[in-house]
């Protein structure tokens, strides 16, 4: 009976400590939510296989744009025996420009806990990217002496694709049970095929204009700023 009961009360404290190994071990086991929002941004989803590793997907985004004018006056001056002469220019310049670019990596992810509150993390994985830049630069130019106008117009554009693998190396420091800070560097190469288009039209007698195109590869490589940001496990 007493052996009975010494079973009974062995197995409970059996049960009961799987039971809470596999419930902590669960609480470990957390998929994330990544947002680096510093220096470009980024959203990823990391699924854990195992408190030491897991699958990121990440996509980084980053847009730009300006646009301006400026006025510009150019005086010549010319001295012909005893007669001095003066051309004036103005030129009116508006120009702009804008780029975007993308990347979508899947990185395989090791973890190392170097203290209870930090995560060293390590990652590597294939890369695809794209990007496109466009710039406008318009110049109306006039000459007061003799009195003449002209303008050119000059556009670029430049696209690139390319494939590669994405390295990486970040820390974690956690803040709640949820969340977390990260900063991490990404060191991508790739290898990319681009295009340009040039085009150019001067206006001043007539209509003249120019349009040139290329095509081309390139290896590249880039090693990003100190991306900061934070992470929601569920």
């Amino acid at each position: 009976m007493k052996r009975s009961k010494l079973l009974l009360l062995l197995v409970a404290i059996l049960i009961s400590n799987f039971s809470l190994f596999a419930q902590n071990d669960s609480l470990s086991y957390k998929n994330q939510l990544q947002f680096h929002l510093i220096d470009g941004y980024s959203l990823s989803y990391l699924n854990l296989f195992s408190p030491s590793s897991g699958i990121r997907f990440k996509i980084d985004l980053n847009f730009r744009g300006s646009s301006g004018s400026s006025d510009v006056t150019q005086n010549y001056f010319y001295n012909n025996s005893n007669n001095q002469s003066k051309d004036q220019q103005k030129i009116k310049e508006n120009w702009s420009s804008s780029s975007q670019y993308f990347n979508l990596a899947v990185n395989y992810i090791w973890i190392s806990n170097i203290s209870k509150e930090i995560n060293l993390y390590l990652g590597i994985g294939p890369l695809i990217s794209y990007s496109r830049n466009y710039s406008n630069d318009d110049d109306k130019t006039t000459l007061t002496t003799p009195n003449s106008n002209s303008e050119s117009i000059y556009e670029s554009t430049s696209s690139s694709f390319g494939l590669g693998v994405q390295g990486v190396i970040g820390v974690e420091c956690n803040i709640t049970e949820k969340i977390s800070l990260l900063a991490e560097f990404n060191l991508n190469g790739t290898y990319s095929w681009n295009h340009w288009l040039y085009d150019y039209e001067n206006q001043s007698t007539g209509s003249n204009r120019t349009e040139n195109t290329e095509d081309g590869s390139s290896w590249n490589y880039e090693l990003n700023n100190l991306k900061v940001g934070i992470a929601y496990r569920f």
